[in-house]
């Protein structure tokens, strides 16, 4: 008993401990799948579409019925008839077992083709909700870090520009400097106290996000490397992927369900026009105590019903139409589908390979401004720099610490969204992403 409140003790310290341990992006996906309430709510919807399959099934099945009845019957009025007595008092009971088995109907057939539909349509539906959790955590991921790190480049070039002033009211104060010094170190501490204050707000934003959605403390959020393994699309060629997009892209195969669902409702109506046929058998046994009548009787029947509608005052005639008009939008629906998956493939493809090529820019743009505000701060030591030059340098050099995350990000984003694109983002592909995480 001890030692199994020891494990139960340790078990709800774990629990209390996990949401303050360090996590990767895996890590945050996995959490979001337990915790997230949209992700529950398709997973249910999606448990829930499963179910139109086995209904429509249902409709061609037979259905069986049994009925019970039972009797009491007291006559008062009149009392005798022709000078007899009336009849007595007398109870009845008895049972009916019945059997309906449907042989022609289109309204029960297209019901099954439409329930087998729907059950896919929900899968699609689950699939996306499942790659758009793994955009949104991602995405979530990366604002918190870009979030970081931006406030992180503002509270140095802040320190920067509060030495900066420092050394140019000095500088004034004995008369190497002018003004114009002082006042330039000054807007440019004002503007990054100004520009922090934005920051911090961002990432309170941007952390309160993270834990919306994964229920995790984003302060244990793990950072990303610093050098980057910049891998290119494969296959290199848009097209290609435009290709597989229109083929595999969960926009479009849902479009295409939806299409399946319009033309299924049309042979609906349609059949609304046509003669059902079923099969109808039974079999009752009933036990009475009325005079003059069987003290019990049995008997079974078997017979098949057709049944030919003629008018309906016009109402069968307008559902088709209204079907057919269905039927067209939901066929515009899947060609814009098809046009907007083209636009999300072509966007993506550019976010991975344009986004690599940025990267690298701007990685060679943080050394040259790096570069830079040595120089001008070595040149300003031997008075051929003023501290307006050495201001520059340093707003340059933050500008490009700022935009080389801004690129990193984003380039890791769009890795995510080209997979989403064409319907091919799964946990492998986001552990391939995660790789980039320092641990």
């Amino acid at each position: 008993m001890t030692h199994t409140l020891r494990i139960l003790g340790g078990l709800i310290l774990i629990g209390f401990a996990l949401p303050g341990q360090a996590f990767d992006l895996i890590g945050a996906w996995q959490a979001a799948r337990e915790y997230n309430a949209d992700f529950a709510a398709a997973r249910a919807e999606r448990d829930a579409g499963q179910e139109k399959a086995v209904q429509g099934r249902a409709l061609l099945l037979p259905q069986a019925s049994l009925t019970g009845n039972y009797s009491y019957t007291n006559p008062i009025e009149p009392a005798q008839y022709q000078g007899v007595p009336a009849q007595s008092r007398y109870e009845s009971h008895g049972y009916t077992l019945g059997l309906q088995q449907p042989l022609f109907d289109m309204g029960k057939y297209t019901g099954y083709q439409k329930g087998k539909i729907g059950t896919q349509l929900a899968e699609t539906s689950f699939n996306a909700s499942e790659q758009q959790l793994i955009v949104d955590i991602a995405q979530a991921y990366f604002d918190v870090l870009r979030a970081r790190d931006t406030l992180a480049a503002t509270r140095a070039s802040k320190k920067t520009y509060l030495n900066l002033l420092e050394q140019a009211k000095t500088a004034f104060e004995v008369g190497t400097a002018t003004i114009t010094d002082t006042n330039e170190a000054q807007a440019g501490y004002d503007g990054a106290v100004a520009q922090e204050i934005i920051d911090v707000s961002n990432l309170e934003l941007a952390e309160n996000n993270l834990k919306r959605l994964t229920g995790l403390e984003p302060a244990a959020i793990q950072p990303v490397q610093d050098q980057l393994p910049l891998v290119p699309p494969k296959p290199a060629d848009v097209n290609a992927w435009i290709g597989m997009g229109q083929l595999s892209s969960l926009k479009v195969k849902s479009a295409e369900q939806n299409l399946a669902l319009a033309k299924q409702t049309v042979l609906e109506k349609q059949g609304n026009h046509l003669p059902t046929i079923a099969l109808s058998a039974g079999y009752s046994d009933t036990i009475s105590n009325q005079p003059a009548t069987l003290p019990q009787s049995r008997g079974s029947n078997i017979g098949v019903t057709v049944t030919l509608p003629l008018f309906a005052g016009g109402g069968i005639n307008s559902q088709v139409r209204e079907a057919v008009a269905q039927e067209q939008a939901a066929r515009e629906q899947l060609e814009a589908a098809r046009r907007q998956v083209k636009e999300d493939v072509r966007k993506a493809y550019l976010g991975v390979s344009n986004g690599a090529a940025l990267v690298r820019a701007q990685q060679q743009l943080l050394v040259s401004a790096k570069s830079k505000v040595e120089s001008t701060r070595l040149g300003k030591e031997v008075g051929i720099r003023t501290s307006i030059d050495l201001l520059q340098a340093e707003q340059s050099y933050y500008a490009a610490v700022t935009s080389l995350a801004n690129a990193k990000y984003n380039y890791l984003t769009a890795r995510l969204a080209l997979a989403q694109a064409v319907g091919q983002l799964d946990p492998q592909t986001l552990s391939d992403v995660n790789q980039v995480i320092r641990r």
